[in-house]
């Protein structure tokens, strides 16, 4: 989960022989597509120079020619809401918009006639700030103003803080309500098991001083990467960025060191009762790899093979399967929504397609078609600066290396049926699962006897 925030400053026989020969028609025009997809990725990407300034603020800059004039600066800190402290939770959330306010009360932002993203996770923070390259250098020193030399005023952090407690109060989307509860089910006792926005008690108990010291302890550019994406000349742009971001001061690396969540040991069963709904939320999760593992890709070709699989054996299901890398411990989870009455027997149908996705191969038609996909969304990333500054953020947050773009679409292209089969083994649920419903608890409760003991959500899981 990551919280966006945007500031935008601009505007018998023969029909058997028939199927057979379609079927491997379709096989192989999927891989044909596969493989095109990967070329052309391969063929747009650009030639990355890096350089580590002596503050150890690591800089790249992707030369590109396809964007025009536009250049996309990234920025990514390490460092994100799991350092929220226990009891002053949405910390993370709180520094990061008062960024956003200290940006749009410049005049600077409306001179370039540049837009900037803002978004905040559990790993780290990002800015993203787009420019015409005219104004290269001055967005530069408006960027690095407004992060290296950060003012925190109490008229801006009264402000901004009261937004946030306004926004607490609201209720929350149902769908976002009961993933939250799943999150606080599978991370109970870890940083993760708190909403990530905190809650209203716990931004209640924030004070400047708080934000202050956020700032000082965690912004640092040895845990930083500056990432530029445009039709730039790399040699002119260090020279730039070293003469700017060479000022920011570093400070001492915090080790990420943070209890990682218990294995879930069974099938565990949690129920809200809503006793006048006609419908129920579910989610089944558990574990997914995170995203510096080995086999996270091969998790994630194997999620979507498992995607596909439900919505074609279940087609009138509302159902995602999703997962999110992070560095410590990521979720993995399939969510969905049914008539009450129908609800158990759903999530019953999709727990079966989970196991059989263990036992047996995939076909390759299901892995080529999971493979085009997520090839086409990768493809989709490349095409923009935007895209291809974030995936070049991610690597730098999650330490995927220089050459992860290659990495990621060489390695996709390199699953197959055993790899899938050994990733649903190990991460489909292979120690127990977490059954979260909310519906009305009398027609929820036939069906789940037998399944497991039943435990009512309380309101310490379901407080936002």
């Amino acid at each position: 989960m990551m919280n966006n925030l945007k500031l935008n400053i601009k505007k018998d026989g023969k029909p058997a022989v028939f199927f057979l020969f379609l079927k491997r028609t379709i096989t192989l025009a999927l891989l044909i597509c596969a493989v095109a997809s990967f070329c052309a990725a391969q063929n747009a990407i650009p030639n990355l120079i890096s350089r580590r300034l002596l503050n150890d603020l690591q800089v790249t800059v992707a030369q590109t020619r396809q964007f025009g004039d536009s250049i996309t600066i990234g920025l990514v800190i390490r460092y994100g809401a799991a350092f929220d402290p226990d009891d002053k939770g949405g910390l993370t959330g709180l520094v990061t918009r008062m960024l956003i306010k200290a940006m749009a009360d410049r005049s600077e932002l409306v001179n370039l006639g540049a837009s900037v993203d803002i978004r905040y996770s559990w790993d780290g923070i990002r800015i993203m700030m787009r420019c015409h390259s005219a104004g290269f250098e001055r967005a530069l020193l408006f960027l690095y103003q407004v992060v290296g030399e950060a003012r925190f005023e109490e008229s801006d952090f009264t402000t901004v803080k009261q937004s946030i407690l306004d926004e607490l109060q609201k209720p929350p989307d149902p769908r976002r309500r009961i993933h939250d509860q799943f999150e606080a089910v599978l991370f109970q006792g870890t940083t993760y098991g708190r909403p990530l926005d905190g809650t209203y008690e716990s931004v209640s108990a924030i004070n400047l001083g708080d934000v202050r010291y956020f700032y000082r302890r965690f912004f640092s550019p040895n845990q930083a990467a500056l990432q530029i994406v445009g039709n730039i000349d790399p040699a002119a742009a260090h020279q730039r960025i070293a003469r700017i971001w060479g000022l920011w001061v570093r400070n001492d690396e915090i080790p990420f060191t943070f209890t990682r969540p218990q294995i879930l040991a069974g099938r565990e069963i949690y129920v809200e009762n809503d006793r006048d709904s006609p419908a129920a939320q579910f989610i089944i999760g558990g574990m997914f790899p995170r995203y510096e593992e080995p086999d996270y890709i091969n998790a994630l070709l194997a999620s979507r093979v498992l995607e596909d699989r439900i919505n074609k054996l279940l087609p009138t299901s509302l159902i995602t399967v999703a997962s999110e890398g992070r560095r410590l411990a990521s979720p993995f989870y399939i969510q969905g929504q049914a008539a009450a009455e129908q609800a158990i027997d759903q999530i019953l149908d999709v727990n079966t397609i989970v196991e059989e996705m263990k036992q047996a191969f995939a076909t390759d038609e299901e892995i080529a078609a999971a493979r085009q996909k997520l090839t086409g969304e990768f493809n989709r990333e490349l095409e923009t600066a935007d895209g291809l500054c974030n995936i070049l953020l991610d690597a730098e947050l999650f330490r995927l290396g220089s050459n992860y773009i290659s990495f990621f679409l060489d390695r996709l292209q390199r699953v197959d049926a055993e790899s899938v089969r050994k990733a649903a083994g190990a991460w489909f649920f292979p120690d127990g699962e977490i059954f979260l419903i909310r519906g009305p608890l009398p027609l929820l409760k036939t069906g789940l006897d037998g399944l497991g003991k039943i435990q009512l959500l309380t309101p310490q899981i379901i407080s936002r």
